[in-house]
């Protein structure tokens, strides 16, 4: 394999976080700019790639079996390339949303390989060490967008577009650098998703529902509870990203320290986080929470693609890791529903109730894991 072969595959990674963390510290300078556009559309500008990516990653996943995937993914960094550079000419608001689309898509052709590839490639431990690695790329991409969006702001919204030039780079990296991976004999059996594979992509679903509870919440928190500003808010949601980056690295030795109870053991990390979160009344208590939260899901995220590689047969990981992503993705769309109707459902608003709640929901599905697993390794189940 070339030298530049492993930053080639995990460059890609980089662009995941990156897509939304860009454009986030700069809506309200957006909205300054369009002063006739209508709220919803102004967030828009946020969430529409989300969106966008989930359909496409779909598509990409599925056309991974019939076209090569260096084509699929370099027609998706294209797209890319030009949406995003594109998105600082655009002159309404309406114009932006197309630009802000188009990102999605891009993103959503690219996205399935930011996995798959390290499951064509790499197999046993530096399987694993590549997984924690790509997800540290992702988070290192996002506070990188973060830092560089604030600088470029100062001078004028439309620099921090210029952000989405690295994928110039990765363009260039995946051309000259990424080989295509190699063609295998399959069965022709059509390849059918067990039940492991759905009951990964609903955990997929339930932790992101549960982990975008302290994002949308945690700049009100600390407001209401009067531990601090905005500045603050944003200091706590580094943190979370850090410890995200941190935990991903130590992937390899976190898994050889704890073994098949690494997954209870990173939910209970997390359930400790969100527990500790609501009884927190000064911002360093706050940041061990959240410290301990984005350590938790930084385990938890490389793990759950890392079983699906294990899973499922070379011709459909593409597809099936899609799967995954878009249950990353669709619970993060509908945690801020989620928490909403269960405030009601409980007749309390209390943001210190919505993180007890979901600290002890945590909790017991790390319990109900730890049971499945304890099973497995009495039943010597090779399915587990």
């Amino acid at each position: 394999m070339k030298n530049l072969t492993k930053p080639a595959i995990l460059s890609i990674s980089l662009l995941i976080i990156m897509t939304g963390n860009a454009v986030s510290p700069v809506l309200g300078e957006i909205s300054e700019a369009f002063p006739n556009a209508d709220t919803s559309l102004i967030k828009m500008v946020l969430t529409l790639p989300s969106f966008i990516i989930i359909p496409f990653s779909l598509i990409s996943g599925k056309i991974s079996a019939f076209f090569k995937k260096r084509k699929i993914i370099i027609t998706g960094l294209i797209i890319y390339i030009i949406a995003g550079l594109g998105s600082g000419f655009s002159k309404n608001i309406y114009e932006l949303l197309i630009f802000r689309g188009l990102l999605g898509a891009g993103m959503g052709l690219i996205i399935p390989f930011t996995t798959s590839l390290i499951a064509d490639f790499y197999e046993e431990t530096e399987r694993t060490v590549m997984m924690g690695l790509s997800n540290a790329i992702a988070n290192l991409g996002g506070i990188i967008a973060t830092l560089a969006a604030g600088v470029l702001a100062i001078y004028n919204w439309r620099y921090i577009f210029l952000i989405y030039s690295i994928a110039i780079v990765i363009l260039f990296l995946v051309i000259f650098q990424l080989p295509e991976p190699q063609k295998r004999n399959f069965s022709k059996k059509k390849f059918s998703f067990d039940n492991r594979i759905l009951l990964i992509s609903f955990l997929a679903f339930f932790l992101n529902i549960v982990f975008y509870s302290v994002i949308t919440n945690m700049s009100l928190f600390i407001k209401n509870e009067n531990i601090g500003n905005s500045g603050y808010s944003g200091i706590t949601l580094s943190f979370i990203t850090l410890a995200g980056f941190l935990s991903s690295i130590l992937l390899r030795q976190i898994s050889k320290l704890f073994k098949r109870i690494r997954v209870p053991f990173a939910i209970s990390i997390m359930s400790f986080g969100f527990l500790q979160l609501s009884r927190s009344y000064n911002l360093s208590s706050v940041l061990v929470s959240a410290f301990m939260i984005g350590f938790g899901l930084g385990i938890l995220k490389p793990i759950l693609f890392l079983k699906v590689s294990e899973f499922v047969p070379r011709n459909s990981n593409a597809f099936a890791i899609s799967l995954v992503s878009n249950s990353i993705l669709f619970g993060k769309f509908i945690s801020p529903f989620f928490i909403n109707l269960w405030v009601k459902l409980f007749n309390n608003t209390d943001f210190r109730f919505i993180f007890l709640s979901m600290g002890i929901s945590l909790g017991l599905a790390g319990v109900i894991s730890l049971l499945v697993i304890l099973y497995c390794m009495k039943a010597l189940n090779p399915r587990c």
